[in-house]
């Protein structure tokens, strides 16, 4: 099962979604974001639980997405990276949040 990621308002009811069944997200957050000391959102990600971020952090969220498609070798990797981008960018709003969905 991936990682979904959802932009969410206060009541956590999804606004919109990007699912991950190739279970991309899943894969970065276990053998790369856990290992990133310097990152300030992505190394919470895991796949046996939730992360949530809000419009306080969604600037270093865009941030560290945007390193991770620069420094991703396969194109299905940076393709799936540029909509959660996307989706994040569109959540840059008060009262509303990133969800990263485990299992």
């Amino acid at each position: 099962m991936g990682i979904d990621v959802a932009w969410v308002n206060e009541g956590h009811e999804v606004k919109q979604i990007v699912g991950d069944p190739l279970q991309i997200i899943t894969r970065l957050a276990i053998n790369r974001w856990s290992k990133l000391n310097n990152s300030v959102c992505l190394r919470f990600v895991m796949p046996w639980d939730d992360a949530v971020f809000n419009a306080a952090q969604n600037r270093d969220l865009q941030s560290e997405l945007n390193v991770e498609i620069g420094e991703a070798s396969d194109p299905k990797v940076r393709a799936h990276l540029r909509k959660v981008l996307t989706l994040v960018e569109l959540a840059d709003k008060t009262h509303t949040y990133i969800k990263f969905i485990g299992d």
